[in-house]
């Protein structure tokens, strides 16, 4: 029996399409729980019009963050075997459960699907090197089976008991990464995971509130999540985000010098960059050429966003998600 445990917070717009999309499974759900964490829109409205179960938060406990009390009281509330927790604005195809649940049974542990990134509006390509990174930062690009240090957020599937071994959400109730630290108390307790990447029939759209929504969300996990990377891959990914920041940097100053010797050689590593950022990014979300073509635009929108979000976390200034402030301790 999966109970299938929806944390939403001012979803009205993203509920009734994954809800639709779960009433079209192979693999019918023994419950649908969606965990209305005090939104101020309509969104336990909606959950009930589409037959999920409502469960209303009301004043969060001090010294939770982000989605850790919605998804505690969503697993109490929960009486099936498997847990699966879906963010609200992932997209599944008619098979998606079915299939997650094959790969629980394969393998006999906790499963986490990174979804494929649905990004139609302009703004949001500047999401692609934040996504390469996520990806990159977690190990999925190393050689070999057992990859993966941390958990994806969007979609986790973990059995009722080692839910409670783990002390769930509540053991990382002060974290903002959730999934980053709920995937620290798996391998601290010696419980097995697998990481996969969605495709278009694991989906989602992330930001499709606008440009500041975009920021808010990448400002509030760059920093934590760079701090927790083992330092084996943040030197890896640092030596990467430097690479492909360099080059750009050095065309533009044999051009200026006039150095046509070194035009010609940045502008062949240049494109070298942008065929392998086609190559990666097509894995991961369905960014535009154009948007590769001029990747030092975005590149440079990422090391921003970083910048700032490691001062705040080094000064321990709150950051802002969906109308509140985080801040961890």
């Amino acid at each position: 029996k999966v109970s299938v445990i929806i944390p939403a917070r001012n979803e009205e717009n993203s509920l009734p399409l994954l809800l639709d999309d779960l009433s079209r499974q192979t693999y019918p759900a023994h419950e649908i729980l969606c965990i209305d964490d005090d939104s101020t829109d309509r969104t336990g409205e909606v959950a009930l019009s589409h037959g999920a179960k409502v469960v209303s938060l009301r004043e969060k406990p001090e010294g939770w963050n982000g989605k850790s009390w919605a998804c505690q009281k969503g697993a109490d509330s929960a009486d099936g075997d498997l847990l699966l927790f879906l963010d609200a604005d992932v997209r599944l195809g008619e098979d998606s459960v079915e299939r997650i649940i094959r790969a629980y049974i394969d393998h006999g542990c906790v499963i986490s699907v990174q979804p494929y990134h649905d990004v139609p509006k302009t703004y949001e390509q500047f999401s692609m090197f934040f996504n390469l990174v996520q990806v990159a930062a977690n190990g999925m690009g190393l050689p070999g089976k057992d990859k993966g240090f941390i958990l994806y957020g969007p979609v986790i599937l973990i059995s009722h008991s080692d839910y409670g071994k783990v002390g769930g959400h509540a053991s990382i109730r002060e974290r903002i990464v959730d999934d980053m630290a709920l995937g620290e108390r798996l391998r601290n307790t010696r419980i097995l995971f697998r990481l996969y990447l969605g495709d278009r029939k694991l989906s989602y759209r992330m930001y499709g509130g606008g440009f500041r929504d975009l920021y808010e969300g990448w400002m509030k996990n760059m920093a934590a999540g760079a701090l927790k990377t083992p330092p084996i891959l943040f030197i890896l990914v640092f030596l990467w985000i430097t690479s492909s920041a360099s080059v750009p940097l050095h065309l533009i100053l044999a051009a200026v010098r006039m150095d046509m010797v070194g035009m010609a050689f940045y502008l062949f590593l240049y494109l070298v960059w942008v065929g392998e950022l086609y190559r990666i990014s097509g894995r991961i979300g369905s960014f535009e050429k154009w948007g590769i073509l001029f990747y030092p635009v975005l590149l440079a929108f990422y090391i921003v966003v970083f910048f700032l979000s490691m001062v705040k976390r080094v000064f321990r200034i709150k950051v802002a998600w969906k109308g509140r402030e985080v801040k961890e301790r």
